[in-house]
């Protein structure tokens, strides 16, 4: 094997494998579990299944016929995985979503059965022609749901938040994977780099996201898909939410709890997570705690309030913590409290 073969082989099988683990990541990951999670989850292991069938076909062309199919099915049903990922990601609904997938199952399915792969190679090679067109027709569609986010990205005067930019990295990764097997019959030598950058490069910009506790998708957690309750009636509830904490400001007091809140609201304690969750795309604690951050911030630019401490005014603002005070304001404002004040009050 050549230092070419070599670096093939290993930019490939870590693509690979980073990929199966941010699937993993995102399929099994602890908390608030989003369709999107599921749908992303799906099409990196797609992705990765096929990147993995590229590289040990392309080392061994007598390949175990049942693993090529496998690979086969796994490209398939990428174009659908990102497809369903871009809608649920922007909440629009996604309903008997499975007809993306079982389908084409299915298909494969059904083909492999009567034509052999090593024996009708000719017909196989139409079938895989056909794949990749398949492929892009669901890469334009995602597109397409993206479309009013592709255009802000060309406007000067129009920021994309965190979730528009992490949807646009996962189609231009897709995309640009696609066209790096449709375009030349020797893209096996750097589908596997390819996939191992836009992987990594994935890998980063989730860890940045979760340190600036940003969201990367605006769709409901799954706990609320199947809930009862109209989009008009969320919306309304959460004027009403919002008017209640403007004026009656409930969360300056430090022990305030979810099941106490409802009860303050006349609203089941279920509902009101929702509610917060759908509007806010932020838990409860995350809900609470920023407007605690937005009381203190008011604190810390009144002149009466100019000889408090810092920790008297993490209590003024509903905080029971200094410490969890001073965590929720920098990642809120970007800069500690004491900063803040010297930013606007240097005197």
């Amino acid at each position: 094997m050549s230092l070419t073969q070599q670096l093939i082989f290993l930019f490939s099988a870590l693509g690979a494998l980073n990929g199966f683990l941010l699937s993993g990541y995102f399929l099994l990951k602890n908390g608030e579990k989003r369709l999107s999670d599921y749908f992303l989850g799906g099409l990196l292991a797609m992705l990765s299944i096929r990147v993995i069938k590229s590289v040990f076909l392309f080392f061994n062309r007598h390949l175990f016929e049942y693993f090529i199919i496998l690979g086969l099915t796994a490209c398939l049903l990428i174009g659908p995985f990102l497809y369903l990922y871009t809608r649920s990601s922007v909440g629009k609904p996604v309903r008997y979503w499975w007809l993306h997938l079982l389908p084409y199952i299915l298909v494969m399915a059904a083909f492999s059965s009567v034509y052999s792969y090593y024996e009708e190679r000719y017909l196989w090679g139409w079938f895989v022609e056909g794949i990749y067109k398949q492929w892009l027709i669901y890469v334009l569609l995602s597109a397409y749901v993206l479309r009013n986010t592709i255009k802000r990205l060309f406007k000067k005067d129009e920021k994309l938040v965190a979730s528009e930019i992490w949807q646009l990295n996962v189609l231009a990764g897709t995309a640009l994977i696609w066209l790096a097997y449709d375009s030349s019959d020797y893209t096996s030598y750097i589908v596997g780099a390819l996939s191992f950058t836009f992987i990594l490069y994935l890998s980063v910009l989730l860890w940045v996201f979760n340190r600036r506790k940003q969201q990367v998708a605006t769709d409901p957690p799954v706990k609320y898909a199947a809930s009862s309750v109209s989009e008009e009636e969320v919306q309304e509830l959460s004027h009403r939410i919002g008017s209640y904490m403007q004026q009656e400001k409930p969360y300056l007091d430090a022990s305030l709890s979810m099941s106490k809140l409802a009860r303050q609201l006349e609203i089941n304690p279920k509902l009101l997570s929702q509610v917060i969750n759908q509007t806010s795309g932020q838990n409860y604690s995350q809900y609470i705690a920023s407007l605690r951050v937005a009381e203190a911030q008011q604190l810390l630019l009144k002149p009466e309030y100019a000889n408090y401490k810092i920790a008297a005014i993490a209590y003024e603002s509903g905080f029971n913590s200094l410490s969890s005070f001073n965590a929720y304001f920098k990642k809120q404002v970007g800069i500690t409290a004491v900063e803040y004040r010297q930013q606007h009050n240097p005197a």
